[in-house]
């Protein structure tokens, strides 16, 4: 399907582009003119537009509710297009042309509709994280107000209150964010998934809220779209980076799985071992945490896919054996090298150990790398 319609979404208004000229339509709810074109328009296209926080919300229940196919692309795409197009100018209009280029390349459209109980729970901690923010920002201006000798005693008392208030409105969020799980029949994987120590409330509905989102994607899928995977940077021999985490995914669940790893390297004993093994080898706190935060996104997923409760104890396979195996050998291998002072320092992967080694010995040891990227767990 090659044809569609680019729109560009804007806080009050819609520009719209079918190849042949512009539309321009008001972003009210409900979006009638916006139906109506669409309606007149056929079966046979699809849409394509750019995510825009909350205001592109309406198009695309509007889509869902049609049956057009649609096509919601990530604004570094355009970004990019538009430079490839040898367009200077930025305007809505020239926005909705090259959505309608983009879309001519036939990329394929959907109509499947997110789950309403994922976005209900999405909306709530995205006002919980706007709440906490807020609350931390009170918190360090009191904590830097506190040495101000001149500063009356009942504003430091305002703060004081508005951030106890935001504090209960931060449970209040998390308690109906919880109910509104439970309300739709789903408190079993809740539990489930705050089985695994170190997941906590906060955790567990991001997570929920993430799985249920992406319901076909696999292990090295779902390490992507949280921005957990490993990239690098290497061209000839002038241009060359340390591979590390891309960070281009969920960034409310990165950070919050990142500071979940400060619980789960003390009391999950599958996130602990591997802790304990990075951290022994030398490799820095920061790479650590993050192979903790990976291994703990990765065990949460296996207990959401199964719908069993974690089991500390579980027995290992004879893969996941041999794999760890291997990686205490490389674990030896580096200590050796790094005291004997081999060449530089490599990074492997966000979050798993780093090799030490020179570029001369990369080669041979890609192999390695990606088997131990790949490493997973059974639950």
């Amino acid at each position: 399907m090659n044809e569609c319609i680019g729109i560009d979404v804007g806080k009050q208004e819609l520009v719209a582009f079918d190849g042949n000229r512009h539309y321009t339509f008001s972003n009210e709810e409900g979006l009638q003119a916006l139906r109506q074109f669409l309606i007149s328009k056929g079966s046979s296209f699809k849409v394509v537009f750019e995510p825009t926080s909350t205001y592109s919300r309406n198009l695309e229940e509007l889509c869902i509710d049609l049956n057009i196919p649609f096509v919601a692309i990530n604004p570094r795409a355009i970004h990019h297009l538009r430079n490839l197009e040898q367009i200077r100018s930025k305007s809505d209009k020239s926005d909705s042309q090259l959505l309608y280029i983009y879309g001519k390349m036939d990329h394929a459209g959907k109509s499947a509709p997110k789950d309403a109980l994922a976005r209900k729970v999405s909306c709530a901690l995205a006002l919980y994280g706007i709440v906490q923010r807020n609350r931390i920002a009170l918190q360090g201006a009191l904590d830097a107000l506190r040495h101000e000798p001149l500063l009356p005693e009942d504003f430091l008392k305002l703060l004081e209150d508005e951030i106890g208030r935001l504090l209960s409105l931060e449970k209040e969020i998390l308690k109906r964010a919880e109910e509104i799980i439970v309300e739709g029949g789903q408190k079993e994987t809740l539990e489930l998934l705050r089985s695994v120590p170190g997941i906590g409330v906060v955790l567990a509905l991001h997570l929920y809220a993430f799985f249920v989102t992406f319901p076909n994607a696999n292990r090295k899928e779902i390490v992507a779209l949280v921005g957990m995977d490993a990239i690098d940077k290497k061209s000839g021999t002038s241009v060359y980076s340390k591979p590390h985490i891309s960070k281009r995914g969920n960034k409310r669940l990165r950070k919050t799985l990142f500071q979940a790893t400060l619980s789960a390297a003390r009391y999950n004993p599958k996130v602990k071992a591997l802790y304990v093994r990075l951290k022994a080898a030398g490799k820095p706190d920061k790479v650590a945490r993050i192979a903790a935060a990976r291994k703990l996104l990765l065990i949460a997923f296996a207990i959401y896919k199964s719908g069993r409760p974690f089991v500390a104890d579980y027995p290992a396979t004879d893969r996941s054996n041999r794999m760890g195996e291997t990686e205490e050998r490389r674990s030896d291998l580096t200590c050796q090298k790094e005291a004997t002072g081999t060449s530089e320092y490599v990074e492997v992967g966000e979050n798993t150990s780093s090799v030490n080694c020179s570029r001369s010995r990369w080669a041979s040891t890609k192999k390695a790398v990606k088997g131990y990227i790949s490493f997973s767990f059974s639950p």
